[in-house]
């Protein structure tokens, strides 16, 4: 056997978040990047940054990370005209800076929040949101049915709560919405592997849904992605 590459099988990236008390330039992250070794580098936008910092002076652990919120920016940046977007799990605002970010300066496309949490709802109000977006606080499982459809929905709660709202977030996704789902790693790490779910629902079987098209992305947090089928289909 060659030794050699066994040994490079063993080796795994890392993924670490740096946070500077002063606005960073491309020049300042490339260089960091180099000096580094960092295989990726990007800078979190400004309005993103402050919701990282609400997050920290807070102490609120549980926001999406960078990577996660610039494919949330990515999808935003995709939904069609006259489009909506759901999030379900507000936090201190993190996620929805990110889709902000990728609506940039659209006014079309309406954006409800969700949060259980009333506290965290009010502090994420005072961020000074554009007049599309909605902060709606209650437990999902209650609103839900009466929120309407949405291109795109971003499930970002926690562990129970998750599993027990993907039927209602499929429900509510329009043909061709698509839907997000961060925070996979423990149910594939303690669920799927050991045969014993972590909760009673596993998010996994979504994988096998006939109304989604969906696939796995195992990195950072890991994610599901999956696109509402027509209902012909």
């Amino acid at each position: 056997m060659d030794r050699s590459n066994v040994e490079r099988a063993t080796v795994t990236e890392s993924s670490v978040s740096l946070s500077f008390d002063r606005e960073m330039s491309a020049t300042d992250v490339e260089r960091i990047q180099k000096s580094l070794g960092a295989r990726t580098a990007f800078q979190v936008p400004p309005a993103v940054g402050a919701a990282y910092d609400r997050a920290h002076q807070t102490g609120f652990t549980k926001s999406c990370r960078p990577e996660v919120g610039a494919l949330m920016a990515v999808l935003a940046a995709a939904v069609p005209a006259g489009g909506r977007v759901l999030e379900l799990g507000t936090g201190v605002g993190v996620g929805l800076a990110w889709v902000m970010h990728g609506l940039r300066s659209r006014s079309d496309v309406n954006v409800v929040s969700v949060e259980i949490d009333e506290e965290k709802s009010k502090l994420v109000s005072g961020a000074g949101w554009p007049e599309q977006v909605s902060l709606i606080v209650g437990d999902a499982r209650e609103i839900l049915s009466g929120t309407g459809t949405f291109d795109l929905v971003f499930l970002d709660v926690p562990g129970r709560l998750k599993a027990s709202l993907i039927e209602k977030a499929i429900t509510c996704l329009r043909p061709a919405g698509q839907l997000l789902i961060d925070d996979m790693n423990r149910y594939w790490g303690k669920g799927v592997t050991s045969g014993k779910p972590v909760d009673r629902c596993d998010p996994h079987r979504l994988l096998g849904d006939p109304r989604m098209i969906c696939s796995s992305l195992q990195f950072s947090s890991g994610m599901i992605l999956g696109t509402r089928l027509g209902d012909s289909v």
